[in-house]
This record gives structure tokens, C-alpha cells and sequence, in this order.
């Protein structure tokens, strides 16, 4: 059985039982090893993908963080505001995040220790769970 993913942007809000999976700027090359990721491993449970990128809706943000189980920002793609409030969305629990730069991983690290190579390492961390 295949299972249904519910993608899920702003301002819409979709409340149901579902695991919920926070995305929170990622890059196209990311959403294409998403795709990719999905098909190969062909879920058998029904899945919420919140996805944020970039936008102003800082409220929606808020929500999707304190709504979903797991969350995954890349801070490479981020902008400023949402750089702005990233150290407070990285204290949320099962917060990863990706970030290239080795000083800024050193200060982020902390904070939140779910530093990821790449958004399948938080993918295979989140579905073996």
C-alpha cells in the first residue's frame, strides 16, 4: 500500500493524525532528493509535509514548528528574517538542520545538536524513528 502525502504551505493549516514534517527552506536540489527519496522507499504510512520557503508568514512558521513532530531547516537558503529567529527554532525539539559554514555550525551546535550532512540523513533519522 502506498502511502498519501499532504503537502501543506502557508497560511493553509491541516490538522489530522498523521505524522507532520516541518521543511523549512529548502534548496531545489533538496526537494528533488525528496522526490527521489519518497519513491525509492515507497512509504506505507500517510505523511503531512509543511513546507516553508522564505516567505514573510513568520506566524505560519511559528505554528508549523510547534505543530509538526519533525522539522528540517537548510540555514544555507535562509533569509535574514528567518536567520533572525533560527536560534529559537532550533531549541524546539527533533529540530535538524543543515548548514555549510563551519563557524556558524560551531555557535548553532550550542544550541541544537541536530546538525545533518544533507535532508536525507534527516529523512532516513526521522522514518526509522
Amino acid at each position: 500500500m502506498n502511502s498519501k502525502i499532504t503537502l501543506i504551505t502557508a497560511p493553509d493549516i491541516f490538522e489530522n493524525g498523521n505524522l507532520s514534517i516541518l521543511f523549512v527552506n529548502l534548496s531545489d536540489s533538496e526537494q528533488d532528493l525528496i522526490s527521489r527519496w519518497l519513491f525509492e522507499k515507497q512509504l506505507t504510512q500517510d505523511v503531512n509535509f509543511y513546507v516553508f520557503n522564505n516567505e514573510t508568514n513568520i506566524s505560519w512558521l511559528l505554528f508549523a514548528a510547534n505543530r509538526c513532530e519533525h522539522k528540517y531547516m537548510n540555514l544555507d537558503s535562509s533569509s535574514e528574517l528567518v536567520v533572525a529567529i533560527s536560534s529559537y527554532l532550533l531549541g524546539k525539539t527533533n529540530f535538524s538542520y543543515k548548514v555549510s559554514d563551519e563557524n556558524l555550525a560551531a555557535v548553532y551546535s550550542h544550541i541544537n545538536s541536530n546538525r545533518v550532512t544533507d535532508v536525507i540523513a534527516f529523512l532516513e533519522r526521522t522514518f526509522s524513528e
